[in-house]
């Protein structure tokens, strides 16, 4: 279980091309991108007030998806996952989450606070056959990569999210200053 700062991605339906590869694919409503991990503890309500009051003036701004990653690392990979490219405008959001939680006494237990890799776990890797790398060829062979490289995503929201195993609980919704 834990709590974290991140954007659902509502988009994205290639959970039937995932399941052709030898992984476990990420259920539909649960994709999304992690902004910080804060770890066991929820923020107060006072702190994710303050958190939407800030996200409030943050213009919405487009991501492009990257191509396809094996994370943590390509030697050990938990997860395939894909790059979410635009690191400026979501790293300037995560800054700002992240000083308003330093700010108000938040412990903050991501282990990845210092590297921001913005991405989206698509599926788990369960197993070491077949060998990690031959996914990612698997993958680009189906034509997974291609689907999604270059596809833009509106970001208009940031969540607090609590993660029980496999389900993803949206607590509190923030909304981002658009203009359509």
């Amino acid at each position: 279980m834990g709590y974290f700062y991140g954007i659902f991605i509502k988009e994205l339906n290639i959970t039937p091309l995932i399941k052709t590869l030898p992984v476990i694919p990420v259920e539909r409503e649960n994709l999304h991108v992690t902004i910080t991990y804060i770890g066991e503890q929820r923020p107060s309500q006072e702190v994710d007030d303050k958190i939407g009051i800030s996200i409030g003036s943050i213009p919405c701004f487009r991501v492009r998806l990257g191509q396809l990653v094996l994370l943590p690392n390509t030697l050990r990979p938990r997860v395939l996952a894909v790059e979410v490219i635009n690191n400026e405008q979501l790293g300037r959001l995560r800054s700002t989450i992240m000083s308003i939680l330093r700010d108000s006494g938040v412990s903050i237990s991501d282990k990845y606070s210092g590297e921001f890799r913005p991405h989206i776990t698509i599926a788990y890797i369960r197993s070491k056959k077949p060998d990690p790398q031959s996914i990612l060829e698997m993958a680009h062979e189906i034509g997974i990569e291609k689907e999604l490289q270059g596809k833009p995503l509106l970001i208009s929201n940031v969540s607090l999210i609590l993660a029980k195993e496999n389900n993803y609980r949206e607590l509190s919704r923030h909304e981002l200053q658009c203009q359509f």
